[in-house]
């Protein structure tokens, strides 16, 4: 059995070295080899922020004597703008007065060091503020994910509940035709599938993100997963006059049949929400290299690229009812991400308004396990 967090591997952290002597940037690179990480190098301030503004490194190494723009004025630029504020810098000069040092921390950076330095301290310092920072997400994306654990529960579980009794009461206290009460009775069990839906997506993502989800990786035929989801979501399909085809082919991945199985599951419902009645919704598989690709195709509403790039966010919500108004609060497709990418895959989205979506994730072949 694996849990999440033994399967998720860290990307390298990028240090950025900013200094006009080539020498010491050389000393420098050779000292942080020692780390498992990326080297970036800038050799002034100007090409510093141009750098920094493809990369986003984890960490400035910033030299303060410098042609074009000396590294106060770095430093000073970096913790100006929301996009960089949050990069720790560690200046690395040989001005040692204790004003510039003063200066240094007034500025933001979280350490100074004069040269010359003593290489084990210096990269001692560095790990040591890599640490923090990593710590210091860590408990950003716990705070964030939280917060949007109990938004879910106080908005979307409470207007759910809220309707289901609204319509029994109407039931229970009024004089209503046939027809009035069956239409109330069919809006009572809607809310209630969705509803259901929500607290068993809800279950999922709270034991992922307390690791309470054991992992059961297996090799699995993509053909028997897809037709056990056709099945249990013929219905759905059924009501909306939608037609639901299977053009997977018989291949092999490796991968936990649960989480699996719950990815499909969602993107073919969420595909079936947003068609319009009479549409199509369709589920392909693709080989690759060292995955198999599995895409949902749906001829519905689709959607504009911004609002594609923030569905896999935790920290922002992107949430639209469906054609005949079914609800959502899209957990769906950030636990599709989570559960995805603990199997070794990837996922994404291609959509245009009024053209249609398709969703596809990746789930590695058996020999790449």
């Amino acid at each position: 059995m694996q849990k999440k967090e033994q399967l998720r591997r860290p990307k390298k952290p990028v240090i950025l070295i900013v200094d006009d002597v080539a020498k010491n940037i050389q000393v420098l690179g050779t000292l942080l080899s020692k780390f498992d990480c990326e080297l970036a190098v800038a050799m002034n301030g100007q090409q510093a922020l141009n750098t920094i503004d493809r990369i986003k490194p984890d960490l400035i190494l910033l030299d303060i004597m410098m042609p074009v723009m000396d590294g106060f004025e770095v430093c000073h630029r970096l913790k100006s703008a929301k996009e960089t504020k949050n990069i720790p810098v560690i200046f690395l000069s040989a001005k040692s007065e204790t004003e510039d040092i003063i200066k240094g921390f007034e500025l933001g950076a979280i350490d100074y060091i004069t040269k010359p330095f003593i290489g084990s301290e210096l990269l001692a310092r560095v790990k040591t503020h890599l640490s923090l920072k990593r710590i210091k997400e860590d408990l950003q994306e716990e705070i964030t994910t939280k917060n949007k654990f109990f938004s879910i529960i106080s908005h979307d579980l409470r207007d759910s509940f809220g309707i289901i009794l609204s319509f029994t009461k109407l039931l229970q206290h009024n004089s209503l035709s046939k027809a009035e009460a069956d239409e109330m009775l069919t809006n009572i069990a809607n809310t209630t599938e969705n509803t259901m839906e929500l607290l068993e997506n809800l279950l999922h993502w709270a034991r992922s993100q307390t690791c309470g989800i054991n992992m059961d990786p297996a090799q699995l035929q993509i053909q028997d997963m897809a037709e056990e989801i056709m099945r249990t979501t013929k219905d759905l399909a059924v009501k909306k006059d939608i037609t639901l085809t299977s053009l997977v082919d018989s291949e092999t991945v490796f991968a936990d049949k649960n989480m699996a199985l719950l990815i499909i599951r969602n993107l073919v419902s969420n595909a079936i929400k947003f068609t319009p009645r009479g549409g199509q919704v369709t589920l392909n598989s693709e080989e690759q290299k060292h995955a198999v690709k599995i895409a949902v195709t749906d001829t519905g509403i689709g959607m504009a690229s911004d609002k594609t790039e923030k569905l896999f966010h935790i920290d922002t919500k992107v949430s639209t009812p469906g054609t005949e108004n079914e609800q959502g609060n899209g957990l769906g497709l950030i636990l599709c991400k989570e559960f995805a990418e603990c199997n070794g895959g990837e996922i994404g989205i291609d959509s245009s308004p009024d053209k249609g979506t398709t969703v596809w994730f990746t789930l590695p072949k058996p020999e790449e396990m």
